[in-house]
């Protein structure tokens, strides 16, 4: 009997000693997922909040954390759990506005087009939601009929982890990978982990182009890969003798606390340049437009190397990540910065910018009416000068995030991808077009040449929708209260439409450039009556300078909209 007592005052004691260490675990693991968290971590935040969500802590605050596990996922590109959280969110509360704006945006990565334009539909400000909706539209009519342009996944360099942002380096593709492979274990940062995404830092490696396919991958520079986070991507000079290169700033300092007051930062992108000299890579000089307070990278030269475009969020940007560019002046050194403009940037995100030739440029971008995640898009121009961007459509984009457009030379050309079916994660697929079928062209560029004004009257800020009918593609331009002017160049022989998503309804006009050549510019006015209804007047003026619209100095142009966030640091 004494013996029976005496285990049970053991068991006793263990089950406070357990109930205690419980007690004091789930603080410890609910701090710890938020300084993760909060310090953009989001695979390992992920992780300790599914661990938290089962404890007894987790349960008196489920909805907080699923929030958390939903944002965490979304973050860190893992559409299928993040669609799942954001299902939850809206069980819980079907009012949370942005629990269904992330969701819709999660079913459209999944390439659930119909179901994600139903979500679109219920989101209560119509006009953030206008070119995503238009996305889901375009890419139900896109998937029925794909350009027979197969996509090569390369196996010979592509690995389970992320490999990406291929460019050609003479007869040798220079890429990004996060996978640690041949002789690089010893280069700074191959070991330690990613906490964005729970990987390794990715690092520049090269392979040969031989008969037998793309292969045989090395490291590409052991000098310029040796920092202790991400190097890449790359961009080179037609010479070969200089290459710009991204990397993660390795000197600023990211604090996990000071005192009691948490302080958190993120490390930024810099643009480092590279001579190669007596068949050696000297040592880097810095970008100078490199900062502490924003990243600047994904370097692309045009073909004359006098003007270079990147990616920044740096102030005076249309909002997330923009593109812009800097002109070599006299001296040789870069002139300031300039954004590239609204035309081919929005208040989302830009990135992975490259130059192509005749003035061709590549980038991807999240605010665009697209399949899913990043698009690539071209556009022609130079500066902030650019014609309506083009979407690439299938089979280059996918419902996923594609990027970094490398266009076909006389080798193959490439594009980054991480859509289902790949090896893993970011995968890099070639292409070339095929011989049986020459006529046929990757980029549907059409040719912009009639100009178009529309005059609009609003009480309200709101999207004009500017509709090309006959390529199935379409453009929205948010304009402000009380008026303005929208600006564009039309396509002859295709049939358009203009929707104005007002608050309360959607007004339409829908009108053709047959017959036109480009000599007689399109006037449109929409401007109402009253308050609430407008009345749509069309005119087509032969001669602008004798007729043209009066309009008061507070007129502005109208610019396109949209934008999410995969900046890569």
């Amino acid at each position: 009997m004494r013996k029976s007592l005496i285990n049970c005052l053991k068991v006793g004691v263990l089950l406070c000693i357990a109930h205690i260490a419980a007690a004091q675990e789930q603080p410890a693991i609910s701090k710890t997922a938020d300084v993760h968290f909060r310090r953009e971590e989001y695979a390992q935040a992920a992780g300790l909040y599914e661990k938290l969500l089962r404890t007894r802590e987790g349960r008196r605050h489920a909805h907080e954390i699923k929030e958390r596990l939903a944002d965490s996922y979304r973050l860190f590109n893992q559409y299928d759990k993040a669609t799942y959280w954001y299902g939850q969110l809206l069980q819980e509360n079907p009012n949370d506005a942005e629990a269904r704006l992330h969701y819709a945006d999660m079913l459209k990565c999944l390439g659930q087009y119909e179901d994600a334009r139903r979500q679109y539909q219920q989101y209560p400000d119509q006009q953030r939601v206008a070119s995503r909706i238009a996305g889901c539209d375009s890419a139900i009519k896109w998937a029925a009929s794909p350009a027979p342009i197969p996509l090569k996944n390369e196996t010979g360099i592509n690995t389970g982890k992320n490999d990406w942002g291929s460019t050609w380096y003479g007869n040798r593709v220079v890429f990004v990978s996060d996978s640690v492979r041949r002789n690089i274990w010893y280069i700074k940062g191959t070991r330690r982990r990613y906490g964005r995404n729970n990987a390794g830092y990715g690092k520049l490696y090269e392979a040969e182009d031989n008969r037998s396919g793309i292969g045989y991958v090395k490291d590409f520079s052991a000098f310029i890969n040796n920092y202790p986070f991400h190097v890449g991507p790359v961009c080179f000079t037609p010479a070969g003798d200089t290459a710009y290169v991204t990397v993660t700033d390795p000197a600023r300092r990211v604090p996990y606390d000071k005192k009691e007051k948490p302080v958190y930062g993120t490390r930024q992108l810099r643009l480092l340049v590279f001579v190669r000299k007596n068949n050696q890579w000297q040592a880097p000089m810095t970008f100078p437009y490199n900062s502490n307070d924003y990243s600047l990278g994904h370097a692309a030269l045009n073909e004359s190397g006098n003007i270079l475009y990147f990616t920044s969020d740096m102030p005076g940007g249309t909002g997330g990540t923009d593109i812009w560019y800097c002109e070599k002046q006299t001296d040789n050194t870069w002139g300031q910065p300039r954004n590239c403009g609204r035309v081919i940037n929005t208040t989302d995100d830009e990135a992975f910018p490259v130059a192509g030739s005749h003035e061709m440029l590549y980038y991807a971008s999240k605010g665009l009416p697209g399949l899913g995640g990043y698009d690539v898009f071209a556009t022609t121009g130079n500066r902030s000068d650019w014609t309506v961007p083009v979407n690439l459509m299938l089979p280059f984009n996918s419902s996923s995030d594609d990027f970094c457009y490398v266009p076909q030379t006389v080798h193959e050309g490439f594009i980054s991808s991480n859509r289902p079916g790949g090896m893993g994660g970011d995968d890099i697929y070639s292409f070339s077009l095929p011989p049986a079928l020459p006529e046929l062209q990757p980029l549907p560029v059409p040719l912009l040449r009639i100009p178009l004004t529309v005059d609009i009257c609003t009480y309200t800020n709101t999207c004009v929708y500017l509709y090309n009918k006959t390529r199935d593609m379409g453009w929205c331009y948010m304009i402000a209260a009380p008026s303005e002017k929208i600006t564009a160049k039309l396509e002859p022989n295709a049939e358009y439409i203009i929707r104005v998503h007002y608050p309360d309804h959607v007004e339409s006009l829908a009108f053709d450039t047959h017959n036109m050549t480009g000599s007689e510019p399109v006037y449109k006015t929409i401007c109402p009556e009253t308050s609430s209804k407008p009345v749509i007047r069309e005119k087509v003026r032969k001669h602008p300078s004798k007729h043209a619209p009066k309009h008061s100095s507070k007129h502005k142009k109208g610019q396109p909209v949209p934008k999410s966030r995969r900046h890569r640091k």
